[in-house]
Parts: structure tokens; C-alpha cells; sequence
């Protein structure tokens, strides 16, 4: 179960706008539906659940990869950071919109601890 207030905190943990969260979220563009979700005005559907449900999974099994390559000292605790989706589709050609986003909300929040330096 989702509440409003969480999954306002979801999308803006990805940095994604309504409107990116109703095309690649809810994958019906319905902006609408998506802020009476936010707004607590109509439940939020299971499948939209689910799929916030696997992008936080996706980002914590980044984060805890490469907290671990950190604390085994591997690498110069250095993670690229991708402005847009083209320069991240240039290095990782087979991922999409949404990796992008755990991606790039997985490097924000390494560099928010002082555990990754951004380039």
C-alpha cells in the first residue's frame, strides 16, 4: 500500500514531473489520474505500486553495490552523472527513461553523503 504523500516523496526522489510519471509510471499519460493519486483524492491503482515498488528496489541495489565497492576500496569513489537521457543512452544504450532516472537518483544521493564525487 502507497499513501499520497509517499508517492509524491517517489516521484520526487526520481526527480520526475507529473506528467514524466503518468507516461512512464501509470504508462497511460494521464496526468490527471496521476494528481488525484498525489492528492489523495483516488487510490492509488496496486500496478502503480508495483511499479514504484521495483524502481526502489532497482536504486537501493545500486546504492548498496556501490557502498560496497567503497568500502572494499575499489575504484576512486567517482560516478558519472548524465545531464539527459542522451549522454546516459550513449554509455548504457540498452537502458531506458527510467534507468535513467535510478540512476541518476542513486548518483544524487551517493553524492549527498559525500560518497561519491560526480563527473
Amino acid at each position: 500500500m502507497m499513501n499520497a504523500f509517499e508517492l509524491q516523496a517517489f516521484r520526487h526522489l526520481f526527480a520526475l514531473s507529473v506528467e514524466e510519471s503518468a507516461i512512464y509510471i501509470a504508462l497511460d499519460g494521464n496526468v490527471i489520474a496521476w494528481l488525484q493519486w498525489e492528492n489523495g483524492e483516488r487510490d492509488i491503482p496496486e500496478n502503480i505500486v508495483q511499479r514504484c515498488s521495483e524502481m526502489k528496489a532497482k536504486r537501493r541495489l545500486r546504492i548498496n553495490a556501490i557502498i560496497e565497492k567503497i568500502n572494499n576500496r575499489i575504484g576512486n569513489n567517482t560516478m558519472r552523472f548524465f545531464p539527459d537521457l542522451t549522454s546516459f543512452q550513449a554509455v548504457y544504450n540498452n537502458d531506458n527513461f527510467l534507468d535513467w532516472k535510478i540512476y541518476q537518483s542513486t548518483a544524487v544521493e551517493l553524492y549527498a553523503h559525500d560518497l561519491e564525487r560526480l563527473c
